[in-house]
C-alpha cells in the first residue's frame, strides 16, 4: 500500500542532475500538467516566498525562485494532489494535516540557516523533511480507511497522542509508515530519520541534531497554530543551545515565524 513518489518529482530530480538543463526546461515540464501548475503558482506566489512581483507562469516561477526551491514546491503540490481523493472518502479534513505539514516545513527551513551545529542538511532538504514528517498519517488513512479515521477522531476528541493510539490499535505508528515511505522514495537517510523520530522527546534525540531540528519545528508549528507564542518561545529556547542557535537570535526568529502562514495548496 506504500505509494510511489509522484513521477513529476522523479523527472525534476533527474533534470536537476543534468548540467544541460536549466530553469526554463523545468518550468516547461511543470506547465504540461495544468492542475499541478496552478498549485505550484499558488504556492510560489504565497507570502512565504515574498516575491517582489507575482509569478505568471511556471517558467517565471522557476527563474525567480531557482530550481531547488521550485522542486520543493512541486513536491508539495504533487504529494498533496496524490491524496486529494481521501477528503471525500474518509471525511477527514486533509487541509489541517497539510497546513501543519507545510508550516512545519517552513519553520524547519527558517531554523536551518541559524542552527550552526546542524550541517547534515540544508534549508531545502529540511523543508522536504518537514513537509513529509506526517506523510505516514495520510498513507495510513489511504490504506486503512475508516479504521484509521476512527483513531484520528478519537485522538482529537480524547486529547490523546495520535502515535500512541496508532501503536495501541495497529502495532505501529505513522512515524514507522512515514519512514517506510521515505525509504521507498529513496530519500536521504537523514530525512528518513527525521520522519521516523520526530515525536521523540528532545532529550532522547542524542547526537542526531537534524532530528532535533525537525522535532523543534513540529512543536513550534503546533504552538504557532494554537497562537501560543510563549510555548513556541520556550520550545526554541530549549533547543537553541544544542542546535547552535545564538540566544539573542531567538526573539527575532520567533517574530519572523509568527507571521508564517501555511499557504497549503
Amino acid at each position: 500500500s506504500i505509494p510511489t513518489l509522484p513521477a513529476v518529482v522523479h523527472r525534476i530530480t533527474a533534470m536537476m542532475a543534468d548540467p544541460e538543463v536549466g530553469t526554463r526546461e523545468i518550468g516547461e515540464l511543470i506547465s504540461e500538467d495544468a492542475p499541478l501548475a496552478a498549485k505550484v503558482l499558488k504556492i510560489a506566489n504565497s507570502a512565504y516566498y515574498g516575491l517582489a512581483r507575482q509569478c505568471i507562469s511556471t517558467t517565471h516561477a522557476s527563474n525567480m525562485l531557482g530550481m531547488r526551491v521550485l522542486k520543493n514546491i512541486v513536491t508539495q503540490a504533487a504529494v498533496m494532489g496524490q491524496f486529494q481523493h481521501l477528503e471525500k472518502s474518509t471525511g477527514i479534513n486533509l487541509k489541517e494535516i497539510w497546513d501543519h505539514a507545510t508550516l512545519t516545513a517552513q519553520v524547519a527551513s527558517r531554523l536551518a540557516p541559524v542552527a550552526h551545529e546542524v550541517r547534515i542538511l540544508g534549508p531545502e532538504e529540511f523543508y522536504v523533511c518537514g513537509l513529509l514528517h506526517d506523510i505516514g498519517q495520510v498513507v495510513m488513512l489511504d490504506a486503512l480507511g475508516a479504521d484509521y479515521a476512527a483513531v484520528m477522531i478519537r485522538s482529537t476528541n480524547e486529547n490523546m497522542p495520535l502515535e500512541a493510539l496508532e501503536q495501541q490499535t495497529f502495532g505501529f505508528n505513522h512515524q514507522d509508515v512515514g519512514a517506510l515511505v521515505a525509504t521507498r522514495w529513496e530519500l536521504p537517510e537523514s530525512l528518513v530519520e527525521g520522519i521516523q523520530f520526530h515525536h521523540q522527546a528532545m532529550h532522547e534525540v542524542g547526537p542526531r541534531l537534524h532530528v532535533l531540528l525537525i522535532t523543534t519545528a513540529d512543536q513550534v508549528a503546533d504552538a504557532i497554530h494554537a497562537k501560543n507564542m510563549s510555548r513556541a518561545m520556550q520550545v526554541l529556547l530549549d533547543s537553541a543551545p544544542k542546535l547552535g542557535i545564538v540566544g539573542d537570535q531567538v526573539a527575532g526568529l520567533l517574530a519572523q515565524l509568527e507571521n508564517t502562514s501555511p499557504e497549503a495548496a
